[in-house]
Parts: C-alpha cells; structure tokens; sequence
C-alpha cells in the first residue's frame, strides 16, 4: 500500500468544505442578480436596478481579486502552532454565515440609494470572510498531494465534493427562494457552509517541505507576476471564468424567459447540468492516465465553447422539441466544465512547483490567491456584461434577445481563453516541466 495515499475518511473531511462553499456559491451567484434586479414582468420588487447591480458586485469582485492575492501571502508566510491555513478559516467562517444572511436583507423597497450603500457594505463583508477561507483552503491542495497524479485525484474528489454542493444548492435553493424567501435561503446555505469549513480542519495536513525564506507582500507578488507561465494560466482562466459567471448569473433568466417554466424550474436544469460534471469528472481523471493535463484542458475548453453557442439557438430550432434542445445543451456545458475545473487546480499545483525550482520557497496560497484575482476578475467582468445585454436587448418573456446573445458572448470569451492557454509550458511532473522549457535536469538545478 502507498503510504503516501491518503484514506477515504481524511478526503472526504478534506473535501467537505469544498461542498459548503460551492453551496454559498452557486446559491448567491444563481439568485443575488435576480432577488435585486428581477425580470419587469415578475412581479417582484426591484430594490436595485440591473446595471446598478452589474456595477456594484463589478466593484466588490474586483475588492475580491485585489486582496486575494495579500491574502495568500499573508497565509504563505504565517508561522503559527495552529500552522498557515487553519487560523484563516477558523476565524472567517462566522463572519461568512453573517454575510450570507445580510446579503438578502434590503433596507428599504423604495430607496434605492439606500440599498445600495447597504449591498456595497454587506458584499465586501462576505467577498472578504469568503476569500479568508477559500485561498488557504485551496492552498492545502499541492501540500495535501505532492505527486502530479494524486494531486489530479484529489482535485477531482475536492471538485466532486464541489459539484455535490453545487448540486444541492441548486436542487434546495430554488425552492426555498420561492417558498420561505431569500433571507431563509441564505441562513440555511451559510449554517451549512460553516460547518463544512469546521469539518475540513479536522482533515487538512499541511507540507512538511522546507517552507524557505518569507518574501515581502509586494516582493512575493512582483514573483508571482514575473512567472510568465502563470499569466498565461492566469488570463486564460480570467476568460473562462468570465463566461462561468454568465452561465450561472444567466440560468434563472434562461429558464424562465426563453423556456418558460417557473423559478422553482431552475434547480432542476440546474441539476441536470451539474450532475453531469460529476459523471464524467471521472472520465476526465482517467483520461489523464494517457494523455497529458494541458491536452485535456484544451479538449474541455473547446467543447465548452461549442456547447455555449448552442445555447443561442436553443427555442429557435422549431423542429426539434425544446427539451431535447435544452439537455443537448446542459449535457455538453455540464461534460465540458467537468473536466475543466478537476484540471486547472490540479495545474496550479504543478505551478507551485515550478516557482520552488525558480524561489526556492513553497508559496502555495500567494499562486492561489492570484489564480483566484483572475477568478475574479472574470466574475466581476462577467457580472458586469449580462445585465448591459440584457437591458440592451431585452429580458422579458415577449423579447428575450439579452438572454440568447449572452451565450454567444460566453462561446466569444471560452475561446479567447482557449487560444491564450496554447503558450503555456509547464508540465505535469517538475521533470516534464525542466525539459519544456529548457531548465536542464534535476541533477544539475
């Protein structure tokens, strides 16, 4: 037996906060939008206008990929009896459990300019409180799986555990938006969340590899920013996520304007989509016994452009039945990100790796929380760009043009990600990784 393999009951403890926050996650990324800014038709108050609304969570995205980078530093260099990770999300998860409740709590149905000061506080507490848990949680990934092929099997039970909470965020949270109100709905997915982080810190294990010299704030993220492989990682990921963020953001929209259905609908298509990254999540991890992580990623980047600008057309096609048209869809987005989002965190890893051979120190959490600023650059860019379609073209049951051209322009930026990642070098072993870009052998470093 490997002993370097971990046993089941400490991944799924290690995993469990992956659950809790993509429960957070998909929850407020499906319904803030909508709960603010509903469609005109809906009945349903609107406290904030749409592009109001793009503007301000463009705002507190961007407050997220700026400190997120200060807080993998700060996470890297802390020396604590508790360790680097642990403090961090010990601290912040109450403080998440307070945000995911304030945030569906309005002051007022008719003061707008005193919702927005109200969302503007309450968002930068919870981007906040989210980014200290998630950055050194996600930096316990390279520490907890030193070995490319492990690191791969454990991001995809991380990412299993991920689409399980995405899942039933999707499958509990339209319902109880539409039955018990948002306010319930985000006390019941933060007490989760919460818990989920307490869960995992009985499971974490961090590196027991020399940790080498700290760097500066600025002097570790000037580093990061000089390792040219990572950018091309990073602003391909900031393309992909910006249409991520569409897709999420777009569903309820989707739904209940081009299909027609309920809001209580959404979860279901929501599941459908969902389910299907996690089944075939495994295919990907196998898929990569033979073929090499950067050749697996293009293959999900291409066929997650492809399926996204069939979502234009979805409705439009009269002779194949809705239905058919709208799984055709899910199935493929759902295979697609699948494979993409079990890769890119198992790659950064392997960039951890390749800034030890280049700094001589494990930064783990500093590439974290800069993989994560990409991250939210996208989603804030994202947040931004759907509701000036949807103004702009339409987002009513009568004329719902904002919603289709918002899956072309999620194909558009899925493919400009796909040409920026073809320069990128590293390797899935430091071996691999010497030999492409033509840092000699081991023996000779």
């Amino acid at each position: 037996m490997d002993k370097n393999k971990l046993p089941f009951s400490r991944i799924a403890l290690y995993s469990s906060a992956s659950a809790g926050l993509n429960i957070l996650g998909i929850t407020i990324s499906t319904w803030l939008l909508y709960f603010y800014a509903p469609p005109p038709d809906s009945g349903r108050p609107t406290y904030i206008p749409a592009v109001t609304m793009g503007v301000i969570l463009l705002i507190a995205s961007l407050w997220d990929a700026v400190i997120d980078p200060f807080i993998g530093h700060w996470s890297d260099t802390l020396r604590s009896r508790w360790g680097r990770r642990k403090p961090f999300m010990a601290v912040a998860s109450p403080f998440l459990l307070i945000g995911a409740i304030l945030l569906w709590t309005p002051p007022s149905r008719t003061d707008i300019a005193l919702n927005v000061v109200y969302f503007m506080v309450i968002i930068l507490i919870y981007h906040t409180s989210f980014s200290l848990v998630g950055i050194p949680y996600d930096a316990t990934l390279p520490e907890m799986a030193p070995e490319t092929h492990a690191r791969v099997g454990l991001s995809y039970w991380k990412n299993a555990f991920g689409i399980l909470g995405v899942l039933i965020g999707s499958l509990v949270a339209a319902p109880l938006f539409e039955s018990i109100g948002a306010v319930a709905m985000g006390a019941v997915v933060g007490w989760v969340g919460a818990m989920t982080i307490y869960a995992t810190l009985f499971g974490l294990d961090e590196t027991n590899r020399p940790l080498g010299e700290p760097m500066s704030a600025m002097d570790g993220i000037k580093a990061t920013f000089q390792n040219k492989q990572f950018l091309i990682l990073f602003f391909s990921t900031l393309f992909i996520h910006i249409a991520y963020q569409m897709v999420l953001a777009n569903f309820p929209y989707f739904v209940t304007l081009v299909l027609g259905e309920s809001e209580g609908q959404v979860g279901i298509y929501q599941g459908i989509l969902i389910i299907f990254m996690a089944l075939t999540g495994i295919a990907w991890m196998r898929f990569n016994r033979k073929h090499s992580q950067k050749s697996l990623l293009n293959a999900s980047m291409l066929m997650l452009g492809l399926s996204l600008g069939l979502g234009f057309l979805v409705g439009a096609v009269g002779w194949i039945p809705l239905a058919v048209q709208t799984y055709i869809m899910i199935i493929l987005i759902g295979s697609s990100l699948g494979g993409y989002l079990i890769l890119i965190y198992a790659m950064m890893g392997n960039l951890v790796d390749y800034d030890e051979m280049l700094t001589k120190r494990r930064r783990e959490a500093i590439y974290y929380g800069t993989f994560s600023f990409a991250i939210g650059l996208g989603t804030a860019v994202g947040t931004l760009i759907l509701p000036l379609l949807l103004e702009n073209f339409g987002y009513t049951r009568a004329n719902p043009l904002g919603v289709r051209l918002a899956f072309l322009a999620m194909a558009a930026f899925v493919f400009i990600g796909y040409f920026v990642f073809q320069k990128y070098r590293v390797g899935d072993t430091p071996e691999e990784t010497r030999k492409n870009l033509n840092m000699g052998t081991l023996d000779e470093a």
